[in-house]
């Protein structure tokens, strides 16, 4: 079940687990110390949900009730851009699962309802990551020129 993201709850908490989750770790790399969700530039993607105009923010939920994932948009200011960052009326979007949920179709519900909600969206992703051909079988294209992490848009078919 996806439902909406519910600011002042223990959705906050699990969304910051979930950037934590977002960040990619390659095979045989170790896994970065939680304390980088202290780093600003991390930590503005998720501080605070549902706080500013535009955010957006959903939870997917396994039939007990057990959070499973979640995704959320969040449009960053131009003098304080986001890895994804096209411009500042793009929101960029950030997903992540548990990784006993992977590979479920969690995750495609997830983008459909954020995909769903806005016109456009970016996201920069690990070229080194599987996601990758979830978001270009999305209708992602590569628009930012960094090989090891592009930054994709979203735009729908007209």
């Amino acid at each position: 079940m996806i439902r909406p993201f519910q600011p002042g709850t223990e959705d906050q908490a699990f969304l910051w687990d979930m950037l934590y989750e977002s960040i990619f770790v390659g095979p045989g790399e170790a896994p970065p110390p939680r304390s980088i969700l202290g780093d600003p530039h991390l930590a503005h993607y998720v501080e605070a949900m549902g706080s500013r105009a535009g955010d957006l923010a959903w939870v997917a939920e396994n039939p007990t009730g057990t959070r499973v994932g979640a995704v959320w948009l969040r449009r960053l200011p131009a003098d304080d851009p986001g890895y994804g960052f096209v411009d500042a009326d793009t929101p960029e979007l950030g997903i992540a699962v548990v990784p006993g949920a992977r590979g479920r179709g969690v995750g495609t519900q997830l983008m459909a309802t954020a995909l769903a909600a806005v016109a456009r969206c970016s996201l920069s992703v690990d070229a080194r990551n599987p996601a990758m051909r979830l978001y270009e079988r999305l209708g992602f294209t590569v628009v930012g020129v960094d090989e090891a992490n592009p930054i994709m848009l979203h735009t729908p078919p007209r």
